[in-house]
């Protein structure tokens, strides 16, 4: 994927902590403006990308460019690019004022210029009026838009994001994360976000980077990523699937394929290529199957309900094909369908709307792929 104006590149970067490899060789792109997101698994190098980005950590291999210059040896301070951790750091004994003045202050920058500025980066937080008050006297939330309107107020290049919405609570949160959009497209401040919550990624990203032991699996937008996963990691990692095994028995057409799936024959479509007897993977998404307890020409896969979760506005079924394979349904209500629970113990259908499986190669090395 293109990006247009990077202003951030990695080029061939390796990290090692003693005889452990955590980035093998990262080529990745930050463009003007964009807020891109790193997705991945505990472990997977994310927090080690913001470290070298910032200047905490070294690269023991390969070339980190801001702006189109070298800083691998570019200590923190000189960089222009700030953080904001999880832990918000915020000091206790300041005022809010004079917490998101602290850097301006340190620059010996005058008073008048350091109270426009303060003054400008809280009321972009909506804390216009809490700038007398101290940490203590605010909530989680408050406290991350200080530390967010502290970084901001030194007017980075860029802005890195470590998980610093984790500690919020559900509704908190995504209110948290609609305002840090928001702030992101007033700013225009290029934003690189870490989190390991794929709902987060996907909400806010204008690209997301899916990472696996140090590795880019995937970078797209949060639809390209969802919808058009590049392998089964991605697929699996990124929202809720529903895995089958399957045959391709026959190519009928450029995309359609029949092919057998848990002892069926059905028709599947993919742009992918894919030889006579190649073993793939199935993946459908809960949100896209339909059950209905009366049989239709539609109706692909058959088996009995095993288990239904109500979550409001969507009822979640499981369902024992009758290969034995356990796959979960997930419907909204609706007055078009009324009637969504089905008893357990029921025999149901299974369908969707054809060309929305995802079709990919079994194997990793994606051996069963053909050009």
């Amino acid at each position: 994927m293109t990006v247009p104006s990077p202003i951030v590149r990695f080029r061939a970067v390796v990290k090692r902590y003693g005889s452990k490899t955590v980035l093998p060789g990262l080529d990745l792109e930050v463009g003007e403006g964009e807020f891109l997101t790193l997705l991945g698994p505990s472990g997977c190098g994310k927090t080690t990308v913001l470290r070298l980005l910032a200047g905490f950590e070294a690269p023991d291999a390969g070339e980190i460019l801001l702006d189109g210059r070298p800083v691998n040896t570019v200590p923190p301070e000189f960089r222009n690019v700030h953080t904001v951790f999880q832990s918000y750091a915020l000091f206790p004994h300041m005022t809010v004022f004079d917490n998101v003045a602290f850097g301006l202050r340190m620059r010996r920058l005058r008073a008048d210029e350091i109270r426009r500025r303060v003054e400008e980066a809280l009321a972009l937080v909506h804390l216009a009026d809490f700038g007398s008050r101290r940490p203590q006297q605010l909530s989680g939330g408050q406290q991350q838009r200080v530390a967010l309107a502290r970084a901001l107020v030194n007017r980075p290049r860029v802005l890195l994001l470590d998980e610093c919405l984790s500690a919020l609570d559900y509704k908190l949160r995504r209110a948290m994360q609609i305002e840090l959009k928001a702030v992101q497209r007033q700013t225009g401040i290029a934003f690189v976000f870490v989190t390991h919550d794929q709902e987060e990624a996907l909400s806010m990203s204008d690209r997301v980077v899916v990472m696996r032991e140090g590795r880019v699996e995937q970078v797209g937008s949060p639809r390209d990523i969802y919808e058009n996963p590049a392998n089964l990691f991605v697929a699996t990692f990124v929202g809720e699937s529903n895995v089958l095994d399957a045959v391709i028995t026959a190519r009928t057409d450029t995309n359609t394929y029949q092919a057998r799936v848990e002892g069926v024959s059905l028709t599947i479509r993919s742009d992918r290529a894919f030889a006579v007897g190649a073993a793939v993977k199935l993946v459908l998404r809960p949100e896209d199957l339909h059950v209905q307890e009366t049989p239709t020409a539609a109706a692909a896969l058959t088996g009995t309900v095993v288990e239904r979760t109500y979550k409001g506005v969507t009822l979640d079924t499981l369902i024992a094909l009758d290969s034995g394979h356990v796959i979960k349904a997930s419907e909204f209500f609706s007055e078009e369908a009324p009637s969504l629970d089905h008893p357990i113990g029921r025999r149901v259908t299974l369908s969707w709307i054809p060309g929305w499986e995802i079709v990919l190669p079994a194997r990793a090395d994606r051996e069963e792929e053909i050009a």
